[in-house]
């Protein structure tokens, strides 16, 4: 496994300013996104209050079912006795859901430990499991290989309801057989059998999305020690249950000063992401197995266009009394994550730090202040056979991504076997029937006007038989071509499949059906500089 970085341009306007720093998106921002900033927001978070003994019960109750490792035990210790945290988080996604779940837990790891020397003092890491989303279709997803096109594979989701990934109970069955769809579409390599193991087994023990999706982090990342929670865990929201009573206190507060903020940022430019509402309370509430989010509308808290409806004393009750019942949207799941943790830094995705920019205010009003907001590290696999590709065809991965290299190989091969007389031909034939055609429009229109569509409709006829021949013609000479033309097309669907990133689309599981079940770890061995470079990990 071997390590290169390479600087790529952010697609969005507010990451590419925000990364390199230009003063009208920093403004947004309580720190820059910099290693230097960590001394500055550590002695800012030496006052936050928090119980560390019971909330590190918490994270060690949740994770007690997979297994805590001795250095997640060291970590446990290290946030009791009074380190901060270096916390991400992500939906619970079915194998991870895309590379960029593991990406951000790597993230985290690297920073936490770049912190913990640059501190002189222990900082830990957090993954945040957002399992109280109810999205279940953005998780019920993979993405494959078939016959050199990208396939979506789709879970059945719709016997869930409104249920969010961690109150859903998994159909075994229908889970099962779906896994064993997507795995038939891999190909059978030496780890193919181990890896199926690997996940059956976990998946038989698992009885939510969350608890599948957590005991795949545990295992490829309990030697890191990574420490991680559910957002919907009952003992994790009984311990919020005053914030969301704070939350609900300020809610009309919130609502407006983020409605601000995104209004500023858009004057600057940039887009509002989150198209905040002035009635907007930013809180769900679970009536019945579903999921509802809030409106302020007057005194009042409404949902479903006013199908359910309490007042701010029920709302304040139940936040006391059953806080299960409550959950953050985009807004305050940042606000209850800050007032849940002492965070260090937060590490996101560009669409999560585009959301992060319109909170300052929101945080504010909270009596709060953003924490240090990290972009993740970036990172693109390149699997053997991939290599082998790039050097016969003497292609780097700045050429394949950035530069669109291989269409213009593509095109160049295409007009290099072109049957050019052929096409000609055809070409002249095509141009001897329209004039032809011509004539013999004139003569019957001069009989008979009607009979003009009948002429024009049997000239087209023809010519359409002419490009079928022509593009039969085409398509021979691609076969016979064919062996490269695969090759630029697995090029780029393994490093720009869908003209994306590939971290954005596959799992882990195709690379570790290459590579090993030791992918992840081994990743962990290299030496990552938490910087904007993307990186690249030839395997």
């Amino acid at each position: 496994m071997r390590l290169e970085e390479q600087y790529i341009a952010p697609a969005s306007k507010l990451m590419d300013d925000y990364i390199n720093g230009k003063s009208k998106i920093l403004q947004y921002f309580s720190y820059e996104p910099s290693a230097e900033e960590f001394s500055k927001r550590f002695e800012a978070i030496q006052q936050h209050k928090v119980d560390r003994a019971g909330l590190g019960g918490i994270l060690r109750e949740y994770m007690e079912p997979n297994g805590i490792s001795e250095k997640a035990e060291s970590h446990l210790s290290d946030f009791e006795n009074g380190a901060p945290v270096v916390v991400t988080g992500q939906q619970a996604g079915l194998l991870t859901g895309p590379l960029y779940t593991v990406h951000k837990a790597i993230s985290v790891i690297v920073l936490a430990k770049q912190a913990t020397e640059q501190l002189k003092t222990k900082v830990v890491p957090v993954f945040w499991i957002a399992g109280e989303d109810h999205d279940l279709a953005e998780i019920s997803h993979l993405y494959r290989e078939v016959n050199g096109r990208l396939d979506k594979l789709n879970f059945p989701h719709a016997e869930y309801g409104k249920n969010s990934a961690s109150s859903a109970k998994l159909n075994k069955v229908k889970v099962h057989s779906y896994l064993e769809e997507y795995f038939r579409s891999l190909p059978e390599t030496e780890h193919s059998k181990a890896l199926h193991q690997l996940v059956f087994s976990l998946l038989e023990q698992a009885e939510s999305f969350t608890e599948f999706f957590s005991a795949l982090l545990n295992y490829f990342f309990k030697e890191e020690g990574l420490l991680y929670v559910d957002a919907a865990n009952p003992a994790l929201r009984k311990y919020e249950s005053p914030y969301f009573v704070q939350m609900i206190e300020n809610s009309e507060e919130i609502a407006e000063a983020v409605l601000a903020s995104e209004q500023s940022l858009v004057e600057d430019g940039y887009s509002a992401v989150i198209e905040a509402e002035s009635q907007a309370a930013n809180l769900f509430i679970t009536v019945n197995s579903e999921r509802i989010l809030l409106q302020r509308d007057g005194q009042n808290f409404i949902g479903n266009e006013g199908a359910v409806s309490f007042t701010v004393e029920e709302l304040l009750e139940i936040a006391k009394s059953s806080p299960e019942r409550l959950s953050n949207n985009v807004v305050t799941r940042p606000l209850m994550q800050e007032m849940v943790f002492p965070v260090l830094a937060f590490v996101g995705g560009p669409g999560e730090i585009a959301y992060w920019a319109a909170l300052k205010g929101a945080f504010k009003v909270m009596g709060l202040e953003l924490p240090i907001v990290m972009p993740r590290l970036g990172m693109t696999l390149i699997n053997r056979q991939v290599q082998t590709l790039l050097e016969k065809y003497k292609l780097t991965f700045s050429e394949v991504f950035t530069e669109l290299k291989v269409a213009e190989l593509r095109n160049t091969l295409m007009e290099s076997i072109r049957e050019k007389e052929a096409e000609s031909l055809v070409e002249e034939v095509q141009r001897q029937l329209e004039t032809q055609y011509e004539e013999i429009k004139e003569s019957f229109a001069a009989i008979s006007g009607g009979l003009v569509p009948l002429v024009e409709k049997n000239l087209q006829f023809h010519l359409k038989q002419l490009q079928f021949l022509k593009h039969k013609m085409e398509d021979e000479v691609v076969l016979q071509n064919s062996t490269q033309f695969n090759h630029y097309g697995l090029i780029e669907m393994e490093l720009r499949p869908d003209a994306n990133f590939q971290e954005r689309v596959f799992s882990p599981f195709p690379y570790m059906n290459a590579y090993g079940l030791d992918l992840v770890r081994d990743m962990m061995k290299l030496d990552f500089k938490y910087d904007k470079n993307h990186k690249i990990i030839y395997l």
